[in-house]
């Protein structure tokens, strides 16, 4: 897949990723504890989280928001984009805990609290959210206005009415009735919603208006839940090996899943139209191709 930026040659997606997603590597092995410091297992454990893998698809996110909006900080949105990734780490290492998912393998390895324990990996998780801010909120180049709005951004999406909210609704669906409604509840906040926030703070740093960052935000969303999507779907016929964790793991639990409630068939088309919609306005947003592209890697997934 290639896409044109200013009327240059066409450029390969993959190069245009893999750039970004070495940048956004190379400063978070830079900017998170080194697992020398005391205590050396929990900053170990929350490296180990962190830097195990993962294609940085919300920190990308974040960084070309920033950039097709016109930002002019772009070290502050890379900063941000890392955040945003330890957010997203510590919400993983949770997930995967005997008391939550129970799952073993993640992006290809043991879990967190498989190679430190659970202690540990509770504790690791709980330092990445509160990591997630510092790294916000000392944030250089953008205006002071814009980077509260960040930081406010992302506690919202944290909290209780989303990413927690969701989890706990997740966890309190396991074996009832497919519910359409519960679905979209669910997965609106446990993935739809980082995403959603991923782009919204790339719009805001970038010093975007309010209607503009609205715009930005509806589209991630929708595009978070087409990722949930095909996440759903991969899980009933994935390949464990490349996805790189436990799978067949939803129906087992009586997981509120996408199939579960529509069909593969329809899920799916759910997926493309979503993506459809969230490309429409990207475009309209000035979208160079780029953010369009990765949209529509979110389906290749399955396809």
């Amino acid at each position: 897949m290639t896409l044109s930026m200013n009327n240059e040659p066409a450029k390969d997606i993959g190069y245009e990723l893999g750039q970004v997603k070495s940048g956004i590597n190379t400063l978070l092995e830079t900017i998170l504890p080194d697992g020398a410091e005391r205590p050396e297992s929990l900053h170990k454990a929350m490296r180990y989280a962190v830097l195990g893998g993962g294609k940085r698809l919300r920190a990308i996110l974040c960084v070309w928001t920033h950039e097709i909006l016109g930002g002019k900080h772009r070290a502050a949105a890379m900063t941000a984009g890392c955040a945003i990734e330890c957010l997203h780490a510590y919400t993983l290492i949770h997930d995967d805990l005997p008391c939550l998912d129970d799952d073993d393998i993640r992006r290809g390895r043991p879990a967190c609290h498989r190679e430190y324990g659970e202690a540990v990996a509770l504790l690791a998780g709980d330092a990445l959210q509160a990591y997630a801010f510092q790294l916000i909120s000392e944030l250089k180049g953008p205006e002071v206005k814009d980077i509260l709005s960040a930081v406010k951004l992302l506690s919202e999406t944290a909290g209780s009415k989303m990413l927690v909210g969701g989890q706990v609704a997740d966890i309190e669906g396991e074996g009832k009735r497919p519910d359409e409604d519960l679905v979209r509840f669910i997965h609106a906040r446990k993935t739809a919603e980082l995403i959603s926030t991923s782009m919204g703070i790339g719009a805001i740093l970038s010093g975007s208006g309010r209607d503009l960052i609205i715009q930005i935000r509806d589209a991630g969303r929708k595009a978070g839940l087409a990722f949930q999507i095909a996440d759903d779907i991969l899980d009933v016929r994935g390949d464990e090996k490349l996805v790189g964790k436990g799978l067949r793991k939803d129906d087992e639990k009586g997981k509120i899943t996408w199939p579960a409630c529509f069909g593969l068939g329809s899920a799916e088309k759910m997926a493309g139209d979503l993506i459809d919609d969230s490309i429409e306005i990207v475009r309209s947003a000035g979208d160079d191709g780029r953010i369009e592209s990765l949209f529509r890697l979110f389906l290749e997934r399955v396809s």
